[in-house]
């Protein structure tokens, strides 16, 4: 998909999870939410456009016991990196942005 078919809240949403992903393994609405200050009735329709654009992972994980929706940015190559700073350097990581 080319750079244009996104729009700008897209974008910045996009460049948010990135960032928070870099650190934090298991994104919550949330985590989302503090961050971005938006609620839940106006981020979840951008999150579910990011979804069936392939490029947010979301479903449920188990965590330590206890089942979590999260949601994982979906990077080049079609990867969802739970630890991304294993892998890549931070300017790496944020050179995914849309």
């Amino acid at each position: 998909m080319s750079k244009d078919k996104y729009t700008l809240e897209e974008k910045e949403l996009y460049r948010m999870l990135l960032e928070l992903n870099y650190s934090e393994p298991y994104i919550q609405l949330e985590n989302i939410e503090q961050v971005t200050g938006l609620r839940r009735s106006r981020l979840m329709p951008i999150i579910g456009d990011l979804i069936s654009k392939g490029k947010v992972l979301g479903g449920n994980e188990e965590v330590m016991g206890t089942l979590l929706r999260t949601y994982t940015p979906i990077v080049k190559g079609g990867n969802a990196y739970g630890w991304p700073c294993d892998t890549y350097k931070y300017n790496e990581w944020m050179g995914f942005q849309l």
